[in-house]
């Protein structure tokens, strides 16, 4: 149906629900309430409403949010519904219903679309996401960014803040004297108030403060969009690591912290129980030293390259420059992350597999080998790992055995020990991660993933792909 065939089922439906006395339905086998459909105007006034008109609405909302590419990633559907729903609760509230649907069609038509215009605008604001985290011990490497990923220390935040007028002079006070063990006493109720214990709920007692700027995102999304990015942030800075999992696992959000220890009890054949444990993430960041503070500075390059790519996601009613490119990254150091934080080998293997898929433009284990050939310089044929296992031999076991056959349900060894094979698709992982960062820095007119793949060898080795 098109828009004005919804606004006219939607007026047929009004009248339907203005003037049939409403039923509940027949009652089953397990008793519920029910209410009335209604439409919400938004101020505690509603208008009754049948199910058909709120699928209508509901349909009305979607046909925009299918048609306009600029909404797509700013609302989840389910919030464009509300905002419509609040929309037409105003314009059916204000028609009188005397007039012909015709007329009516075209009077709620032009203030419907008045309306959402009007509410959509009012998420054209910049929110900071701000929570607790560890990352780094002390306040050497801080402030620390990554687009639109900003950590810094818990003083370092306070100050700014006051002195931006976000935090009240009592608030800020409280603030410091709770991080430095000191006594609070109760407040008296009021905004200030909650907006302290929200600070508190969310930063805690973490020495490091995250902040992801936003723009143009829905409720919803600020929230799910925010931590994600938070959260491949970190996974940017532990590209520093030879093994980025075991820098991830000093690095955790507040929000994502699990108990410190986890417990199973074991029992055998006989009358004896053993135990065994293990510490779900360390309970503070990575200690700070000169060389991870350098490693910081140095690796400027790439956190502006992976910043540019998360700048879009919560920042999407602004440009991006090189979108494929950015886009191609984002999902790669996605995919690296969830690889990262992953218990299980083959599972982990997967991910890392689809991590390098994205730069390769889903090309599949073929494009991997030939964008490692073409940032790493490693042919098919040449030995890619210390032990002299080639790049063709590596990705076959990654990509063919690690995840096709795994995903596809044909896989003959899941039981097996994938931890070496995890631990080599990391490695190849991480390399392709920060050489096409390299890549990107240094040539900024990419535009295309299938200029990643162009090769820093000549023509002569185009025989070795086949």
């Amino acid at each position: 149906m098109t828009k004005s065939e919804l606004i006219m089922e939607i007026l047929r439906e009004l009248r339907v629900a203005q003037n049939q006395k409403w039923k509940p339905p027949t009652a089953g086998r397990v008793r519920r309430i029910v209410f009335p459909e209604r439409l919400w105007l938004g101020d505690g006034r509603s208008l009754l409403a049948t199910e058909a008109m709120l699928k209508a609405v509901s349909d009305y909302a979607l046909i925009l949010w299918e048609n306009d590419q600029k909404l797509k990633p700013r609302f989840k559907i389910d919030e464009l519904c509300q905002v419509a729903g609040r929309s037409f609760a105003v314009a059916l509230s204000e028609i009188d219903l005397d007039l012909d649907d015709d007329q009516l069609q075209l009077i709620v038509s032009a203030r419907v679309t008045d309306l959402l215009a009007e509410q959509i605008g009012q998420y054209n604001r910049p929110i900071d996401l701000t929570l607790g985290c560890h990352l780094i011990e002390g306040n050497g490497p801080y402030p620390l960014e990554v687009g639109p990923v900003r950590f810094e220390a818990r003083e370092l935040w306070r100050q700014r803040m006051l002195a931006a007028g976000k935090l009240s002079p009592i608030t800020a006070r409280r603030l410091l004297m709770r991080w430095n063990g000191k006594p609070l006493r109760k407040r008296v109720p009021s905004f200030d108030s909650s907006a302290e214990d929200a600070i508190l709920d969310a930063i805690g007692e973490c020495p490091v403060v995250c902040s992801v700027a936003t723009d143009g995102l829905s409720g919803k999304y600020l929230q799910e969009k925010g931590l994600l990015t938070a959260r491949l942030a970190m996974a940017a800075i532990s590209l520093m690591w030879d093994r980025p999992s075991d820098g991830l696992r000093w690095m955790r959000l507040l929000y994502d912290r699990r108990r410190s220890h986890r417990h199973t009890v074991l029992f055998g054949s006989n009358a004896k129980v053993g135990s065994s444990s293990e510490r779900a993430d360390f309970p503070t960041g990575r200690y700070s030293e000169p060389e991870l503070e350098e490693s910081l500075s140095s690796y400027r390059w790439l956190f502006d390259q992976i910043g540019e790519a998360l700048d879009g996601y919560v920042q999407p009613s602004q440009p991006v420059a090189r979108p494929k490119v950015m886009s191609a990254l984002f999902l790669s150091l996605w995919w690296f992350h969830e690889a990262c934080r992953e218990p299980l080998d083959q599972i982990a293997t997967t991910k890392f597999a689809a991590s390098m898929d994205a730069l390769a433009a889903d090309k599949k284990a073929s494009g991997i080998v030939k964008l490692i050939g073409a940032r790493l310089g490693a042919m098919p044929h040449d030995a890619l790992m210390k032990d002299g296992r080639t790049t063709k031999a590596v990705i076959a076991q990654i990509y063919d055995a690690g995840r096709s056959r795994f995903i596809h349900g044909s896989s003959a060894d899941y039981a097996h020990d994938w931890a070496p094979v995890r631990q080599s698709a990391e490695a190849v992982g991480r390399w392709l991660l920060v050489s096409c960062c390299d890549c990107l820095s240094q040539n900024p007119k990419i535009r295309d993933l299938e200029e990643l793949g162009e090769r820093i060898s000549d023509a002569a080795g185009e025989a070795a792909y086949s």
